[in-house]
């Protein structure tokens, strides 16, 4: 056979008369699986809306840092990268679980242990709230707690339940987006004796569930609490609700600081309350403190304190300036116009510098230019809700240190530290991070007319061409979500989700995972990620799986692959790599078993084909510390962390059909070369070879492909390769 040279990597290329023996191997039909059927409302072509199956790994991910410059103290942490779970379909740590995923979106609540209850003992502050709760658990098996989010609602709740029963034995009830809560009736067995459950609702079902589950409970002489929105026009409210009404932040603080400095200083209950006595008389902190919005801005004050204590006057003074409540005053000033009134210009005048400023935040970390096109495009925005005659953009007016005003301390320091991109020569630069959602959230809230003008600016700049520019423009969308869900995601997000253009598409995912990061609307968000992937639009359906591409997490696993199920079953996603990249994310070594089992299923379903081949394609590449640089896949096949029957039927479907072929035989041929060299890869590799050599197809065309792979073209397969080639 004559073979010409691959110049790319030296290894041999098969002929055209072997290709074309091989593509006439016949290719074993599967099981066939009816495909659901695709509904495309909108197939209009446009400029950017060619499918594309490639998407550079992690490409999509949102960084959560991202949620600490919007939402500061406020960020409720991350459940986008360390998840650890434990037992099947777990989610977090020490989780009872009990549904698993059978191939349908799971029918019965997850219930996880809460093991940090009793640290939360140690810091709780006292709400008014707490005795009328404790009367009603006293008398009644279900009962609900009513407030604003950020109040500390579900730390209240937890207490109460930890009283009323042991606080070994508080339970949260987590519910998929399209589950009642009267599932549990039809289990009452995974209702434990004597234990306390806590459960949060969206809407005003509140009493309909507490009545349906009320029987249910008090046979286990168990409570649920229920923890529900505020509805302030209720005139009349049920007997077993209770409002819950915001700890004082001053008790907050000093109940956080005082188990931390016994923690950290070993100071005594004595010592610590002395020194907390003291660092109170410091005006400045106490009024930091009452300007707090909510218990999480206090604790992180508290924090910030006992890192460094003893805390000297100065360093109180750089704590508190680093507080949320000083950020947002700091973002007021930056806002506010100074000039006397004799020296006042036209009101257009301070408006530039307020859209210059809000532009300089929202692009933080980007080139400047982003900065001046914004600003011009948020102004074109006001004047146009002004009904102003067209001004266009006068070049050579302001001066950048002019228009920056209070934040020129933070451009001169940006012109030293910060790194260029792009060959940029100036970036925007804050040099408090945080500061960036802090002067969002007081351009939204505190003037007024200026949110029509906004929602229309960032629509504007989200077709932008620039990725950066569309990234940072969805990141504030998802911020403005976060304060006001519907309404943004009515004028913004639900537009984007729907549109025929994958960059819109994608700004909507990214919206959604960084309203997300707040923690206020977590339900919200993931009833809307479920009406994208079970509606009628195959676009919204996209925008689903582009939310999971972007680091969203469920909080149970088996969730999050059923919506990916019913998404990859549209016929559009066939050429498209959205779904691949979701599964890349959602993976981690612990799930690595239910993953690969459910792409398994999905390798015997024709329409699901594809995405199980390009689900292992991605997946096959990662590797971690612990793998040593060789695939975290292969480590845990080697570990029997997954079932190896299974993934040979993936790498089957990877290996044959037309579309992963290529790249499936090459990652295939990395695997081997990487077992070649570790004796403890060797055996399950060999493992896995006999059992795809085991089709006849595949085994012709792995002896064809892997002698002609760069590791192997020179000196030929190893003999644990053919002989495992062989065993079949």
């Amino acid at each position: 056979m004559n073979e010409d040279p691959l110049s790319s990597n030296g290894a041999s290329a098969p002929s055209a008369s072997a290709e074309a023996e091989l593509q006439d191997d016949p290719v074993p039909q599967l099981a066939a699986v009816s495909e659901a059927p695709a509904q495309p409302i909108d197939d209009r072509d446009t400029s950017d809306s060619e499918p594309d199956e490639t998407i550079e790994p992690d490409s999509l991910w949102m960084d959560p840092q991202v949620g600490e410059e919007l939402y500061g103290d406020q960020f409720a942490g991350s459940s986008y990268a360390d998840i650890n779970a434990h037992g099947p379909a777990a989610f977090g740590d020490n989780n009872t679980v009990y549904v698993t995923y059978e191939g349908q979106p799971p029918a019965k609540p997850i219930i996880r242990h809460l093991p940090a209850v009793p640290d939360l003992l140690k810091v709780y502050a006292y709400s008014a709230a707490d005795e009328p709760l404790a009367a009603v658990l006293n008398h009644r098996s279900t009962a609900c707690l009513t407030g604003l989010s950020n109040t500390g609602r579900f730390s209240t709740a937890c207490a109460a339940l930890a009283r009323h029963h042991r606080a070994d034995r508080v339970r949260e009830v987590l519910l998929p987006a399209d589950v009642e809560p009267d599932v549990i009736v039809r289990d009452p067995d995974c209702i434990a004796e004597d234990h306390g459950y806590v459960l949060r609702l969206a809407g005003d079902r509140h009493v309909t569930v507490m009545r349906r589950l009320a029987d249910t409970f008090r046979q286990r002489s168990a409570s649920l609490l229920l923890i529900t929105d505020d509805d302030f026009r209720a005139k009349v409210r049920h007997s077993a609700e209770v409002r819950h009404q915001r700890p004082l932040p001053r008790e907050v603080f000093r109940h956080h600081l005082r188990h931390l400095l016994y923690e950290r200083w070993h100071l005594t209950s004595a010592q610590g309350e002395q020194q907390i006595d003291w660092y109170l008389q410091t005006t400045e902190l106490g009024e930091a403190l009452d300007a707090t919005n909510g218990p999480r801005e206090a604790v992180a004050i508290a924090s910030a304190i006992a890192k460094r204590h003893p805390v000297d006057e100065s360093a109180m003074k750089e704590i508190l300036a680093l507080s949320q409540p000083r950020r947002r005053e700091h973002a007021a000033d930056i806002l506010r116009s100074r000039r006397a009134e004799a020296d006042r210009r036209h009101r257009r005048a301070d408006q530039h510098e307020r859209a210059f400023r809000m532009s300089y935040a929202v692009f933080h970390r980007l080139p400047l230019h982003c900065v001046f096109e914004a600003a011009d495009l948020l102004l074109e925005q006001i004047d146009g809700e002004a009904n102003r005659p067209e001004w266009g953009r006068m070049a050579l007016q302001h001066p950048v240190i002019e228009l920056l005003g209070p934040l020129r301390e933070d451009w001169q320091e940006g012109q030293e530290r910060a790194q260029s991109r792009g060959g940029a020569s100036r970036l925007a630069w804050l040099r408090d991070p945080k500061m960036r959602g802090a002067i969002i959230d007081v351009a939204w809230h505190d003037f007024d007319s200026t949110r029509p003008a906004l929602l229309k600016w960032l629509k504007t700049m989200a077709a932008s061409d620039d990725d950066l520019v569309r990234r940072a423009t969805a990141q504030v969308a998802g911020l403005l979500a976060h304060h006001d869900f519907d309404r943004v995601c009515r004028d913004l997000i639900d537009g984007w989700a729907a549109s025929p253009r994958p960059r819109l598409r994608q700004a909507a995912a990214w919206a959604i995972v960084t309203a997300d990061f707040g923690g206020h609307v977590t339900q919200r968000v993931r009833k809307k990620v479920r009406e994208w992937a079970n509606g009628r639009l195959n676009h919204h359906r996209d925008a689903a799986a582009l939310v999971y591409a972007s680091g969203l997490q469920q909080p149970d696993l088996s969730w999050s692959l059923a919506d990916l199920r019913r998404i990859a079953e549209d016929r559009m996603q066939q050429n498209m790599g959205s779904v691949a990249e979701a599964v890349s994310q959602l993976y981690a070594t612990d799930r690595t078993h239910q993953i690969i089992s459910e792409l398994a299923d999905w390798a015997q379903a024709p329409p699901l084909q594809r995405h199980a081949a390009n689900a292992l394609l991605a997946l096959a590449g990662k590797s971690t510390y612990e793998s040593r640089g060789a695939p975290d896949l292969l480590e845990r096949l080697a570990a029997r962390d997954v079932d190896g029957i299974a993934l040979a039927r993936i790498w089957r479907v990877a290996l044959l059909i037309r579309q992963t072929s290529p790249a499936g035989w090459t990652v295939l041929g990395d695997w081997l070369a990487h077992a070649d060299l570790d004796d403890n890869l060797r055996k399950p590799a060999g493992e896995m070879v006999s059992e795809l050599a085991g089709d006849a197809t595949v085994r012709r065309r792995m002896r064809f492909y892997l002698a002609r792979h760069p590791k192997f073209c020179n000196e030929g397969l190893p003999g644990w390769i053919e002989l495992a080639m062989r065993d079949r």
